[in-house]
């Protein structure tokens, strides 16, 4: 696969000789994240962040959160099935359970495993931006987040309209929409989101129906957000190939509200979460009495924070409480309460953006209190330049899977300790009006690392060790007319000092590279490619190429587009996860209205 290099290079230098030729007033739209407690613009952010626009969703041939976070080079998506339909995320190497996903900077987490981190209630039309920020983020958001967070940032609809979709394809895949927006009362909108994805499957016991709904209330100041996705798919070897034929149920409730407050230059804004959570587990569809797990969890989650702007310096402090408990067949009753508090400081300096995170985190069930911060710098010496640094401590207190699962192949250990990294990070940017392109390294020092250890035939789960992990990330972002290049390149190495065969240790992604060409065409026509080369540690490199081709059309009625989609183009053959082939070349079109 030398050549893909050879001509990801090319198309770089290329790219960077076209940026003399655009016009001067061509600019690449600014981004404001939120991966600090105050919002700051990307470009002034100490650590390294990747964003996916409203614009890019809309762009690309994605239909859930999970397929859409593929296309980002830090993220490392594993799925079983098509369609997202089950989705393990990594960061810089993390395993399943080492991940933060927030829903407007508010923890989402499922307590019982990482396997359910995909269970997101949220449509795309309801995203404003997702937000991914790779390293360490206990400092701002408790425990996880050893490998990154990805925050989704929900959109405030300010126009009424209708919007409707359908699609199908391959495998019989239908794809089914509609949504509702209305003003409702003084300067709120009212609106309303129902999605359907189903398709018999592209090899046996791979059938599956996704049902999603939401409804959303933004105002001055104002979000309510009540959701719920559900599932119902074959699970053919998806988490064991002795028994092929299983079959999983889930389903996710969620309710978010927040409210802001200001008050001169300071603003007060609590926000509340609740998480419902249901999972049946089938490991025999054709014999479901054989073996089979029920398990609900309840998340709940409230912050406190109060944030005050001054000319020198920007200061934030606050509380965050939470429950969360599981009833299982399983797992048994469970629960744990939670109590954080944490500050941060933002000092305004000439040239430079520094941001200080500090946090203490109390645990009940004897997992006691952990301390961690993040400090992150960046530093403009020009313009068109900027140096920056991060570092911090993050932990991760144990899911209740690794805690109290019991069965003849997996055993939890009710004795686990809280994992802890430190984490490291630094880089360079180059900011032009048109494109910006830059160079990041990090080290993490992972320390009591919860794995599942091979004892006999079953794992157990215990504290191994130490997992450190080397990497870098170069990109290139470019706007040329009305085209989009981004170019990612992430590369990862890890060390493992532990004793015994680790389930989930190594099959990261050593070498990622992912090309997105994004066109605007004459005629109302828009094109995206997206292009990805990925070589897994102990597995052969293969190449995957996604596709998507929209023709727009105008009517005194509304909008409308047509558009046709494909999958892995090039007809790889590769898995995720080991034992679960993904499919080759597939294909799917529709029609999309707006009135």
């Amino acid at each position: 696969m030398r050549h893909i290099f050879v001509m990801l290079v090319w198309l770089t230098f290329c790219s960077l000789w076209l940026t003399n030729t655009m016009a001067e007033d061509m600019m690449l739209a600014p981004v404001v994240v939120t991966a600090t407690h105050f919002k700051t613009p990307q470009t002034e952010v100490g650590r390294k962040t990747e964003v996916i626009t409203k614009e890019e969703i809309k762009a690309l041939p994605v239909h859930s959160v999970n397929e859409l976070l593929g296309y980002l080079s830090s993220v490392d998506v594993r799925t079983r099935g098509i369609a997202g339909m089950q989705t393990d995320f990594s960061i810089r190497g993390s395993n399943f359970e080492q991940v933060l996903i927030l829903v407007n900077g508010i923890r989402i987490n499922d307590p019982q495993t990482g396997h359910l981190l995909g269970d997101i209630p949220i449509s795309l039309s309801e995203i404003e931006r997702i937000e991914v920020v790779p390293g360490g983020a206990s400092g701002l958001y408790g425990h996880g987040g050893f490998g990154g967070v990805i925050n989704i940032i929900t959109q405030k609809k300010k126009r009424p309209g209708i919007q409707a979709q359908f699609g199908h394809g391959k495998y019989d895949y239908n794809l089914e929409g509609l949504g509702l927006s209305t003003p409702a009362f003084k300067d709120t909108q009212l609106s309303l989101n129902l999605e359907r994805q189903l398709s018999n499957g592209y090899r046996p016991d791979t059938d599956f129906d996704h049902k999603l709904g939401n409804l959303c209330l933004n105002g001055q100041g104002l979000q309510l957000l009540v959701g719920i996705d559900d599932k119902k798919f074959g699970a053919n070897s998806f988490y064991t190939t002795y028994y092929p034929w299983q079959w999983e149920h889930t389903q996710t409730q969620l309710l978010f509200a927040q409210k802001e407050f200001l008050f001169g230059e300071a603003s007060f804004t609590p926000s509340l979460i609740y998480r419902r959570h249901n999972d049946h587990f089938v490991l025999d569809r054709s014999n479901p009495d054989f073996y089979q797990n029920h398990h609900r969890t309840h998340v709940y989650d409230l912050q406190l924070p109060f944030k005050w702007h001054t000319k020198l310096v920007n200061l934030g402090t606050g509380l965050e409480l939470g429950r969360e408990g599981i009833k299982s067949t399983r797992l048994e009753n469970h629960f744990r309460w939670h109590e954080g508090i944490f500050f941060s400081l933002n000092p305004h300096l000439k040239r430079i953006n520094s941001n200080l995170d500090l946090r203490v985190d109390h645990y009940s069930e004897g997992l006691g209190t952990q301390f961690s911060y993040n400090l992150a710098l960046a530093y403009h010496p020009t313009k068109v330049v900027k140096f920056r640094a991060a570092t911090g401590r993050s932990f991760r207190i144990p899911s209740y899977t690794e805690l109290y699962y019991s069965s003849p192949a997996n055993h939890g250990n009710p004795n686990l300790n809280p994992e802890r990294a430190w984490h490291l990070e630094g880089g360079i940017d180059f900011l032009q009006p048109n494109w910006v392109s830059g160079i990041t390294i990090f080290k993490r020092w992972g320390r009591q690392i919860i794995d599942w250890i091979k004892e006999g035939h079953a794992y157990y789960a215990q504290n191994i060790g130490q997992v450190n992990t080397l990497g870098s990330t170069v990109y290139l972002n470019l706007l040329w007319q009305k085209h989009t290049l981004k170019l990612d390149y992430t590369f990862l190495n890890q060390t493992y000092h532990c004793q015994g065969k680790a389930k989930y240790a190594g099959g990261y992604l050593k070498h990622k590279a992912d090309l997105i060409l994004i066109s605007r065409w004459p005629w109302q026509i828009n094109t995206s490619l997206a292009l990805s080369y990925q070589k897994r540690l102990g597995q052969t490199a293969y190449l995957l190429l996604d596709a998507k081709l929209e023709k727009q059309l105008k009517s005194q009625y509304g909008r409308y587009s047509l558009f046709l989609e494909g999958k892995n183009l090039l007809d790889a053959n590769y898995e995720d996860i080991s034992g679960v082939p993904m499919p080759g070349i597939w294909f799917w079109g529709g029609v999309k209205i707006n009135l």
